[in-house]
């Protein structure tokens, strides 16, 4: 359990990272964590003032049931804004990289699916183990590992076909 405020902010923070692996731009990964945040607050709201607030574990499934229902909500009423129809920016597009030099890693990691994407942030950069994993978005190990593998091996092949084609353009003509 999280007892002060300075743990309470890494604690919104690291929430905010795992939205941001979620969601498809800064601003929703904001409503997440902030819609997540009320909502674990309301039902702590009767308990005592002198209890500690919620650790990252549940944080992090609320945030990720949250999206779920978010995605499912969007799947049955689509919205479109008529008014915008312009892409997003790199600014714009709330990854775990914002670095322009990072592109070819930033479209690699576009297309990962979601759950593979999610395990590898939380391995990755969150630093669990696959137990801690599974345990977090209600899986089993075996899945959370398999989801990680393929994941690994996705942005390997992406990443070395992306590499080997910059190669071939900077390669001068006849000296393969």
């Amino acid at each position: 359990m999280v007892q002060n405020d300075a743990s309470l902010t890494a604690l919104l923070h690291a929430g905010y990272r795992y939205a941001s692996t979620l969601a498809s731009n800064p601003h929703e990964a904001e409503d997440l964590v902030h819609e997540s945040w009320v909502r674990i607050t309301e039902s702590y709201g009767n308990q005592s003032a002198d209890k500690a607030t919620p650790d990252k574990a549940l944080l992090f499934r609320v945030i990720r049931n949250m999206h779920i229902d978010h995605f499912r909500r969007l799947k049955r009423f689509p919205l479109d804004n008529l008014d915008d129809h312009t892409l997003p920016s790199d600014e714009d597009s709330g990854s775990m990289i914002s670095n322009a030099e990072d592109r070819q890693l930033q479209s690699a990691l576009a297309t990962l699916r979601i759950r593979e994407r999610e395990a590898l942030f939380l391995s990755v950069i969150e630093g669990y183990t696959a137990q801690e994993i599974a345990e977090l978005t209600l899986s089993s190990r075996g899945t959370v590992l398999s989801l990680i593998h393929r994941a690994r091996q996705k942005l390997n092949q992406r990443l070395t076909a992306a590499h080997t084609n910059v190669v071939r353009l900077v390669t001068p003509q006849g000296k393969n």
